[in-house]
């Protein structure tokens, strides 16, 4: 009887500490990157070699557990080993959050002819992150100007309630200027100053997407503005008798875009490196 309660007992742990590795297993644990440039080393210590580089907003996969406390340039913090290199990056200089990702791809369709010419901000790649969520916008009318950011990256919270995105103002933004077509070459430190108010206005509104659907599937638009029947669209956009008046149309919306979990960072620096047209 006694060895039967004893073989009770461990089966009870067991199950036990089964069912907490599957917890632990499927808890994702990220860092969003809030440096210009953020630097992982090879070992946890400032002296030792710089093994990757992670632009403002990048989502990294970590390793909390894998930590160390230290003090780096007068901050108590820790060097939490990230997946992509395998180095360590230091908690100063990055958001932790957990849970799923997730990514919207913005889409814009235009008319515009005859004579052409809008000033507009499409709307930029979301990457859902956690709680987090991290925007990529390109201002494509601003190039090739020097001193007005050509792009913006915005970090913030957002909620899911039903079928709405709710979306925060962000906690953190930079601005990049570049050279021809391609867009974030130069991290402005002083965006505030110089950053044109159209952009300043739209990065630091909260926004809010809702989940749509038409014969071309599921979208989301942009602070509840209803757009034109997609399936028609370039239909009439391409209609010649509509050519001799002004006409100027801008729709814009979010579709989803599937990711591979195992390419959440290559997924977010291809679009971070990628060129774009004015």
């Amino acid at each position: 009887m006694k060895k039967k309660f004893i073989s009770i007992i461990i089966l009870i742990l067991f199950l036990n500490c089964k069912n907490h590795e599957r917890f632990e297993s499927g808890k994702e644990e990220f860092a969003i990157v809030t440096a210009s440039i953020l630097n992982s080393r090879k070992n946890p210590d400032l002296k030792s070699d710089i093994v990757g580089k992670f632009p403002f907003g990048s989502p990294i996969f970590i390793n909390s557990k894998d930590s160390f406390e230290a003090t780096v340039d007068g901050e108590k913090g820790k060097w939490i080993k990230e997946n992509v290199t395998n180095g360590y990056i230091f908690s100063k200089y990055f958001i932790i959050t957990s849970g799923n990702i997730h990514k919207l791809k913005g889409v814009v369709d235009i008319c515009n002819f005859p004579y052409g010419g809008s000033c507009f901000i499409p709307p930029g790649d979301l990457y859902l992150v956690g709680d987090f969520y991290i925007e990529i916008d390109d201002h494509m009318d601003y190039l090739p100007e020097d001193r007005t950011p050509c792009s913006t990256i915005r970090i913030g919270t957002f909620k899911k309630d039903n079928d709405e995105f709710i979306f925060s103002s962000p906690i953190k933004y930079a601005g990049y200027n570049g050279k021809n077509n391609h867009c974030r070459i130069t991290f402005l430190n002083n965006l505030d100053k110089i950053g044109d108010k159209i952009i300043l206005d739209h990065l630091k509104k909260p926004f809010n997407l809702k989940r749509m659907s038409d014969s071309n599937g599921t979208y989301y638009i942009i602070n509840n503005k209803m757009i034109y029947d997609r399936s028609k669209y370039h239909e009439y956009c391409s209609e010649q008798s509509l050519h001799d008046k002004v006409i100027e149309v801008f729709d814009s919306y979010y579709i989803n875009e599937k990711i591979d979990r195992n390419n959440l960072f290559s997924n977010y620096s291809n679009k971070f490196n990628e060129k774009i047209s004015e």
